[in-house]
């Protein structure tokens, strides 16, 4: 079943708090990050994941018996080369909506600023 999706979703994954801290929160997960390109990898590696996960892709390569302390244990595999494909592509599609955000607002601004001084223009008719 196909959801529509929000315009203002990236908004509601990409928050800045008034410290200066980023927060990320997407399909169950949040996360706090210091810098702006750790906030958006997580968010990438969230939403890349959760695809997988739904298309029944494996994101790691096969687990690896360690020993570790006098024990055997399990380490997860590395990423696979297809979700690291998937990744780099989520992020670069993420800078982007969010520059052309930035962009918008930016034009936003100077056309709120642009409809002022007409305003005042109009105003000041000599007749």
């Amino acid at each position: 079943m196909l959801q529509v999706i929000k315009e203002n979703a990236i908004d509601e994954s990409f928050r800045i708090v008034q410290s200066p801290v980023f927060v990320v929160t997407r399909h169950g997960w949040s996360k706090r990050c210091l810098s702006r390109s750790a906030a958006i990898n997580n968010l990438a590696h969230y939403m890349v994941t959760k695809v997988f996960r739904l298309a029944e892709i494996p994101t790691n390569e096969a687990c690896e018996p360690v020993f570790v302390n006098g024990a055997f244990a399990y380490k997860a595999g590395d990423h696979t080369e297809q979700y690291n494909i998937a990744h780099s592509r989520c992020s670069r599609r993420i800078r982007l909506i969010l520059a052309k955000k930035r962009e918008f607002k930016e034009w936003l601004r100077k056309h709120e600023e642009i409809k002022q001084r007409y305003s005042v223009h109009l105003a000041n008719k000599p007749y």
